[in-house]
């Protein structure tokens, strides 16, 4: 896996499969997504992107004081490369970039910067100024643009749909083994409070 920290150090004339979210913890519903990732960029022969952002933007945009990570920026990185993906490009997330909406980000970074053939989204995707880029938007925007959008379901383990949101909630709780079950792989901190 090649990473890159800026989108304007991306390589020029490269076709895409894409996949955009913060995965925090990097979890079993996480790897349903790039598992499709990875197949999809296979079968078309494309190269498989990842774009994920530093800090996180609930680090950035709101002030919570009980939010807390799953795992470190260098912890995500070493799960993300265990998943045969081709490039991470780690886009700084700040206040200014969280401005940008849903179909400039479309137009200009996974379009023109990114060579964006088809993108993969998980069910609860959303991302663009105040998160207005949902599965149907993304949908009508890219098929205009000749761009595939595949929807992944949502996880579920023993019906519990594996998010970030119950795994930091059962963290928080001490529930570390119901955690880990979600993530798959052992946690690497435990939060005590």
């Amino acid at each position: 896996m090649i990473i890159i920290d800026s989108i304007d150090n991306f390589p020029k004339n490269k076709d895409a499969v894409v996949t955009i979210g913060s995965f925090d913890g990097v979890h079993q519903g996480h790897r349903r997504v790039l598992q499709q990732l990875t197949q999809t960029a296979k079968d078309k022969g494309l190269i498989s992107v990842v774009i994920t952002f530093n800090p996180h933007p609930r680090e950035v945009l709101y002030n919570h004081s009980d939010f807390f990570l799953i795992s470190t920026f260098e912890q995500k990185k070493t799960l993300l490369c265990s998943e045969n993906i081709d490039y991470l490009l780690v886009i700084p997330f700040s206040v200014e970039f969280a401005a940008i909406t849903s179909e400039e980000f479309i137009k200009d970074v996974l379009i023109s910067k990114i060579g964006a053939k088809a993108i993969v989204m998980g069910p609860n995707h959303r991302f663009g100024r105040n998160r207005e880029g949902d599965y149907s938007s993304t949908h009508e925007l890219c098929e205009n643009n000749g761009i595939e959008v595949i929807k992944i379901d949502e996880f579920l383990l023993h019906d519990i749909a594996v998010r970030s949101t119950q795994i930091r909630k059962m963290i928080a709780e001490k529930r570390f083994e119901e955690a880990e079950e979600l993530l798959g792989h052992h946690l690497f901190i435990k939060k005590i409070n």
